[in-house]
């Protein structure tokens, strides 16, 4: 069950991959029939496939699939925006905060900024049944719109639809992102709604996530915290894809 917010050195990040290379060594002088098989061209290794840079305003980027239990696959992405002192619709997103969030959720945010996060979802085969859902997590206090409802209540964590769009702002510090309030001590990423008495371990009937992964942007090398996250995925054997928070 998904935590309303969470604080703290959060979660280190989704999966990162790693290149390794080695140099090259010198070959004994060839036979004559070992230069005849050498002169027939090999075939080049496949380059490794490499992301595209994130735009200067975004922090990270965590993207996952979601199988569910029917089969069908979907892709989940969730974008999110370095601190703004004003959004590009900050009087809704304000008047949203006041009437959703409790009163005072200003409160420990000094000087106060809002993190913007834009989720994106898609079918990638078969046929999604709009009951098989999965939760969307972001910092402190958010506030949705777009295709999405509330999970358990509003203020916390949504589940936006798939297919669909969803945007989220949450209120967070704009004084260092490690410190207390500052972007990176919160828990981002996606959940799977279980039971209360659920096993650690998807059921039958659950959807599963896989290929968990972040990528993170110019806008998020400054935190100590955040860099640690592409090392460390909070995955749940399927249950979660989680970067950040406790």
């Amino acid at each position: 069950m998904l935590q309303r917010f969470v604080i703290l050195a959060t979660v280190a990040a989704l999966g990162a991959l790693s290149l390794a290379g080695c140099a090259p060594h010198p070959s004994p002088t060839p036979s004559a029939d070992a230069a005849r098989s050498s002169a027939t061209p090999s075939a080049s290794p496949t380059p490794t496939p490499t992301r595209p840079a994130l735009p200067a305003d975004v922090l990270f980027q965590i993207s996952v699939n979601a199988t569910a239990p029917n089969g069908a696959v979907a892709h989940l992405i969730e974008t999110v925006h370095a601190p703004v002192a004003a959004t590009n619709s900050q009087a809704a997103d304000e008047s949203q905060l006041n009437t959703e969030c409790d009163p005072g959720w200003q409160d420990g945010f000094s000087p106060l900024r809002y993190l913007v996060a834009d989720i994106s979802t898609s079918v990638i085969s078969g046929s999604w049944d709009s009951k098989d859902v999965v939760a969307a997590d972001m910092a402190s206090y958010p506030v949705w719109t777009g295709d999405q409802k509330p999970y358990q209540a509003f203020c916390a964590s949504a589940l936006p639809y798939i297919p669909g769009a969803a945007r989220a702002v949450s209120p967070v510090g704009g004084g260092p992102s490690d410190s207390a309030g500052g972007w990176a001590i919160f828990r981002y990423g996606f959940g799977v709604p279980t039971a209360s008495d659920a096993g650690a371990s998807p059921s039958a009937g659950d959807v599963v996530l896989s290929k968990c992964a972040i990528q993170l942007g110019t806008a998020a090398k400054s935190s100590v915290f955040a860099g640690t996250w592409p090392t460390s995925a909070q995955t749940s054997n399927g249950l979660s894809c989680f970067f950040g928070g406790t």
